[in-house]
């Protein structure tokens, strides 16, 4: 029992290794994230995962062999192995796919091609790919490499193989709590006293920030290190008006094209202030456990907040 351990946790440390080349794993570590459950290789406890990434519509941290890039990306759902055609007659379309079906077998992922773009043609040749998922408390990091360019209908996609491990990181980053579509959430932003004031859809809210996505002609007059006025709107309701820095402007596929995403940092003058951020935070975070209460009861699956 004790070799067939040893064994097992040395292959686990050499495929942490290969994944993530940058860090390194004493075997103590190792043996207690297995008991904790922070470490995980069989698959029908990966995939809990990958269907929450799927069904939440989750931004997918890419990288490749271990470099510091980061790009970007989302799950796809893949209807193609469940199209069969007899005679240029397809038995089974698109709308006759249950969303996530393929995930089930466990075989392979599909996800977007990578933001910024040059990742796709690093993805083809690299020998291992390490996906990280954000969910409300802690990061999911998954081991796994590129098996081929293929097409789900029309749009371009890469297949990659069901990952071989998953290992959770704790304190990944600040607690961030998703903006669902349900909330009619309204970030009006000041762009400059000579221009119109810019509304937009909020990403997500942290008590330090929040993330927003704009259209690429709207993108360029967001500079890294700028200071906007920020009013936060709910169903018309002003909630707040703040301060933010621009800290980062990054690029992310959506199955209907790009989606410019611009962060922020509030600069939070006062304790109120700071106190009426963190009310916000904890609202958005209720209405993101609903929604996500709701996906889980129509899919029949546990997904994870």
């Amino acid at each position: 029992m004790y070799l067939l351990l040893t064994t097992m946790i040395d292959d686990i440390k050499r495929t942490l290794q290969n994944f993530f080349p940058g860090q390194t794993f004493p075997v103590s570590d190792l043996e207690i994230a297995l008991k904790k459950g922070d470490i995980l290789t069989e698959k029908e406890k990966i995939l809990p995962f990958l269907q929450t990434a799927l069904f939440d519509e989750k931004v997918l941290e890419v990288e490749l062999d271990g470099m510091p890039r980061v790009y970007f990306s989302r799950l796809k759902d893949d209807f193609s192995d469940f199209i069969e055609d007899e005679e240029d007659f397809a038995l089974l379309d698109e709308h006759d796919y249950t969303q996530g079906e393929y995930l089930k077998e466990m075989s392979h992922i599909v996800t977007l091609p990578l933001e910024p773009g040059l990742g796709n043609l690093h993805l083809r040749h690299s020998r291992s790919i390490a996906l990280r998922i954000f969910t409300n408390t802690f990061a999911v990091e998954l081991a796994t490499t590129f098996e081929d360019l293929t097409k789900v209908g029309d749009l371009p996609v890469l297949r990659l193989a069901f990952p071989i491990l998953a290992r959770i990181v704790h304190n990944a980053r600040e607690f961030r709590a998703k903006v669902p579509d349900s909330l009619n959430f309204v970030l009006n932003i000041e762009i400059a006293e000579d221009l119109p004031k810019l509304d937009t859809t909020p990403i997500d809210i942290s008590i330090k920030g929040m993330a927003f996505t704009v259209s690429k002609n709207e993108q360029k007059m967001f500079i890294p290190g700028a200071a906007h006025s920020l009013k936060l709107y709910v169903n018309d309701e002003l909630l707040t008006l703040l301060k933010g820095t621009v800290r980062h402007l990054s690029k992310v596929r959506k199955k209907g094209g790009i989606e410019y995403v611009c962060g922020v940092q509030f600069d939070l003058e006062t304790r109120t202030l700071a106190a009426v951020v963190e009310s916000i935070v904890a609202s958005v975070q209720r209405a993101h456990l609903k929604d996500l209460a709701e996906k889980s009861d129509a899919s029949g699956i546990d997904l994870i907040a």
